[in-house]
């Protein structure tokens, strides 16, 4: 800038000195000072917004290079967090599996020396470790199912529903003899009523709608002695969408208790993991962790979940669901459906629960079936085997995975009971090496410890035809072996195909 100045002066006594002289030496040095100014502004503007711009591009470097430093650390923060969820999944279902491979064992030959001559005291022995490990059972599930839903969070927000048609009554049927059994000796009634507008058929997630219902009738019995547990479900009113036509069913599942009931200051807080006993009792067991993944499944469907309740009166919860009309059967807003519409129905374990009608060489003979079981744990082939021998099946027995197809390969069996986690060549892989090998197909049972969340959805699409999770309940398999046993007969009398 100094320069400048310098050069302004000396410009400005030339000018003087030619003014003196001549006007055009005058007027020449005026265009020069002039063409000399806009030139130094140029240059001036020029080189300080060559400054500016390199600074803005260091600028931008120093900011690319945070940026990139910021995903690296991001994507390795979740590589870590992936490999600690799958880590912690993992755990889960190891923890899981050898928990129930055992209590397969403890729970099931329990159920065979019921059936064995026991003297009074030795049956109140039996009954009291039979329910021990019942509720041993009831308490692992819902720490495990917790556990899981606490870092499933947010898959579970983005996941997808399995929409079927499947039957209303037929769904509550199922979850309420789940239960019919475990009371059939002393408990609460098992009862459920539909109304007259309740279609007999939906589209929706059935699994999801069982799951809910299963653990709300869970807690009921949990904490109802005497009295009643009542399903109850009821048409809503739902939006049209148009000629008449309804584009959702809605549906309200009421599933009432005459138990211990939960304090009014209490209620807020059974969706977050505390149970109806706890309120009442502090020093009880934990449960109730049921209530929120029923919460979390029926938000997942878009309803909603309320519950009512006094003490020592009982309790009510409150489901209301949204479904689409069945796909495969004509709609009709007002179908009675069943001649029963509207009446309570009594649930009871006659005729599934009673073991020692069940468990004879007789069923053999009304179902004859070739079953080969799969199965490494000793105590497992012990009580599975003994199973089947009262029953009347001289069963054959395979300890892993690559047996498995040997035998299979040397025998036609009707049935395979197959294990999933074996040493050598594990269940589903033995499962597909089968489904294409052998032109004749078995049915496939898995009967595993596996019973995490999915493990059902990964033996069937490996190629097995049912599912039971351990600890196997017998009237568990006796129903799968009768289902199956029933197909696979009228198959060979050529009137219709395994279902």
């Amino acid at each position: 800038m100094k320069r400048f100045y310098i050069v302004f002066l000396v410009l400005s006594l030339v000018f003087f000195v030619l003014l003196h002289y001549s006007v055009w030496w005058s007027l020449a040095a005026i265009g020069a000072a002039m063409l000399f100014t806009v030139y130094h502004f140029y240059r001036t503007r020029l080189k300080g917004m060559q400054s500016r711009a390199f600074d803005l591009e260091k600028e931008v470097e120093e900011l690319h290079l945070q940026l990139d430093s910021s995903i690296s650390k991001e994507q390795k923060a979740y590589k870590e967090a992936e490999r600690a969820k799958d880590m912690k999944r993992r755990l889960l279902a190891t923890v899981n599996h050898e928990i129930r491979t055992p209590m397969n064992g403890m729970l099931g030959m329990t159920s065979l020396l019921v059936e064995t001559p026991l003297s009074t005291d030795q049956r109140e022995y039996v009954d009291t470790i039979r329910f021990c490990g019942e509720s041993l059972l009831v308490t692992v599930n819902d720490i495990l199912v917790s556990d899981i839903l606490n870092f499933s969070k947010s898959d579970r927000e983005g996941e997808e529903l399995d929409k079927k048609d499947f039957e209303v009554r037929n769904c509550i049927k199922e979850v309420l003899m789940m239960f019919a059994g475990r009371i059939a000796t002393g408990g609460p009634d098992l009862a459920y009523c539909m109304e007259a507008q309740v279609p007999e058929q939906v589209n929706g997630d059935r699994k999801r709608v069982s799951q809910v219902l299963m653990n709300l009738v869970e807690n009921a019995v949990r904490h109802t002695e005497k009295g009643e547990i009542l399903i109850t479900v009821r048409s809503i009113v739902a939006a049209s969408g148009g000629d008449n036509i309804p584009a959702s069913i809605g549906l309200s599942f009421e599933v009432k208790d005459t138990g211990s009931g939960v304090p009014e200051n209490k209620i807020g807080q059974l969706f977050k993991g505390i149970s109806a006993q706890e309120t009442v009792n502090a020093g009880a067991s934990p449960g109730g962790l049921g209530l929120v993944v029923c919460k979390k499944l029926v938000e997942l469907m878009g309803g909603t979940i309320t519950v009512e309740s006094q003490l020592n009166r009982g309790t009510t919860f409150t489901c209301r669901l949204f479904f689409a009309p069945a796909l495969k059967t004509k709609y009709s807003p007002l179908n009675p459906g069943f001649s029963d519409a509207g009446k309570k129905i009594m649930v009871t374990g006659k005729g599934i629960s009673d073991p020692a009608r069940r468990l004879s060489e007789e069923f053999a003979k009304e179902f004859p079936l070739r079953i080969l079981v799969a199965e490494d744990n000793a105590i497992n082939q012990k009580l599975t085997l003994k199973v089947l021998a009262k029953l009347g099946y001289k069963a054959g027995l395979a300890e892993n995975g690559k047996e498995v197809l040997e035998m299979a390969d040397l025998e036609q069996y009707d049935v395979i009971l197959m294990d999933v986690q074996m040493p050598v060549m594990d269940g589903l892989e033995a499962t597909r090496m089968l489904r294409l090998c052998l032109t004749k197909q078995p049915v496939i049972i898995a009967m595993t410890a596996n019973a995490m969340e999915g493990d059902q959805d990964e033996c069937i699409q490996a190629g097995m035809d049912d599912y039971i999770s351990k600890p196997v309940e017998i009237n568990a398999l006796l129903t799968r072996l009768e289902k199956w046993g029933t197909a696979i007969n009228a198959k060979k009398l050529g009137r219709i195909e395994p279902a």
